[in-house]
């Protein structure tokens, strides 16, 4: 590690966490080559992947066995 990725990582230790999840979003942004947009799409498209999952598990009956089992287990 360079020295100045080590100021940098003592210095975001003194963030508090809206300031470090601030800091997150900008680093993915750059590494990713993406605007804010293209985060916002994926995770607008991962939520309706999920949703389409969930709902065919309650249509199959699948949920309310996984629902069951947590019950069992606890």
């Amino acid at each position: 590690m360079t020295a100045l990725v080590e100021e940098i990582a003592a210095r975001i230790k003194q963030l508090d966490s809206a300031e470090k999840r601030d800091l997150l979003r900008m680093l993915l942004l750059d590494v990713n080559g993406e605007g804010a947009e293209g985060v916002e799409d994926d995770a607008e498209e991962a939520w309706r992947n999920e949703i389409v999952h969930r709902v065919k598990a309650i249509r199959n009956g699948e949920a309310a066995i996984r629902a069951l089992q947590d019950q069992w287990e606890e």
